[in-house]
């Protein structure tokens, strides 16, 4: 009798459904990291975080939680180039919002690390050009990693890792990295 591959896969019932988000979301943010244009990034991530959303739900990280679902409203707020004032002010009320909830949810470094990461992310949302907008994911990445770490999330440091990794190559390949690193070195040059 011939055995086919799929006969050893394990069946989608023997998935978590901590384990299922974790995936999907982390394959997500990772998408998110390789597209070049601001809205495709900002669906991406919202994709991203909708799974999060769920995953640190059923992990019972209710500061990340929550913190996913105000980044999900910030992204929807900001896939145009440019909102109105009633918007505006809509995105800006995320912040204290976000706030108020590591307040309500307090656990420790754990909601401390969620919020400075959600308000860090707040910035890079809001950039018009990719470069910046990467450069503060970045930073938000680095400080959601501790928050990750504290919540036993291995997919959301997982993502962590390769988000840092596809934003500092696209960085890398749109030359951000390359202007910055000549940028110093011109400064060692040795005069003739």
């Amino acid at each position: 009798m011939t055995a086919f591959l799929l006969d050893y896969l394990p069946t989608f019932t023997a998935i978590s459904p901590i384990a299922a988000t974790g995936v999907a979301g982390l394959l997500a943010g990772v998408l998110s990291t390789l597209l070049g244009d601001r809205r495709a990034i900002l669906a991406a991530q919202a994709t991203a975080s909708s799974l999060f959303l769920v995953h640190f739900l059923l992990l019972g990280a209710h500061t990340g939680m929550l913190m996913c679902g105000l980044g999900l409203i910030q992204m929807v707020l900001r896939l145009p180039r440019r909102i109105g004032p009633a918007l505006a002010v809509a995105y800006a009320l995320t912040v204290p919002a976000a706030l108020a909830v590591a307040a309500l949810t307090w656990q420790g470094p754990m909601s401390a690390l969620s919020a400075s990461g959600f308000l860090l992310a707040t910035l890079g949302r809001w950039q018009s050009a990719v470069g910046p907008m990467r450069l503060c994911f970045i930073a938000a990445t680095l400080v959601g990693a501790g928050h990750n770490l504290l919540a036993g999330s291995g997919f959301g440091l997982a993502s962590d890792a390769m988000s840092l990794t596809g934003h500092g190559v696209s960085l890398w390949r749109g030359g951000i990295g390359r202007s910055l690193l000549r940028g110093r070195n011109a400064g060692n040059a040795i005069p003739a």
